[in-house]
């Protein structure tokens, strides 16, 4: 015959406390206050389309009017669904009209001669941009998006290009 035990006696009281501590946590969230002057937000997603397919880690920023404060950015992820955030941290972006610029960067390490000595030391490789150098700068991006309630949208960057980023 099986004895049985209980809850208590298998796990401690206090984490049956600590997880219902957490779980209350992430209910009601961290509480973390806005910064003063921060605008209401809307729910915004981007998708990013590249050669017809989700392009995945691409970085999507929203850029406002000259005097606009508020970084409004996002990463793309294997969907290629970026959900924005305001200053990194808060979910949403403000009501707006906006330019959007896309970039996307890998970096390649430096090819080693597997027949060199050991002694060669090997730096660098070669950073290349993945978009189209127009969609990079909100001087010459074609997209635009206007946030107004809860927003998606979706913006093709055409072919993927490999143009080597230049040193600063």
């Amino acid at each position: 015959m099986r004895k049985r035990t209980s809850a208590s006696s298998v796990f401690p009281p206090f984490l049956f406390s600590l997880a219902a501590l957490l779980c209350c946590a992430a209910v009601v969230g961290c509480g973390r206050p806005k910064p003063d002057g921060m605008p209401k937000l809307f729910p915004c997603s981007v998708k990013v389309i590249q050669d017809g397919a989700p392009l995945a880690d691409a970085t999507v920023t929203f850029h406002g009017p000259d005097g606009f404060k508020w970084a409004v950015s996002g990463t793309t992820d294997a969907s290629g669904v970026a959900k924005m955030h305001t200053h990194g941290t808060y979910p949403g972006a403000p009501e707006g009209e906006f330019k959007v610029t896309i970039t996307k960067h890998v970096v390649e390490p430096a090819q080693v001669d597997p027949n060199a000595s050991a002694s060669v030391t090997v730096s660098g490789g070669s950073a290349y941009d993945l978009v189209d150098a127009q969609f990079k700068s909100k001087d010459s991006t074609p997209l635009t998006i206007t946030v107004s309630g809860k927003t998606s949208e979706e913006f093709d960057v055409g072919a993927a290009v490999r143009d080597a980023v230049q040193a600063l």
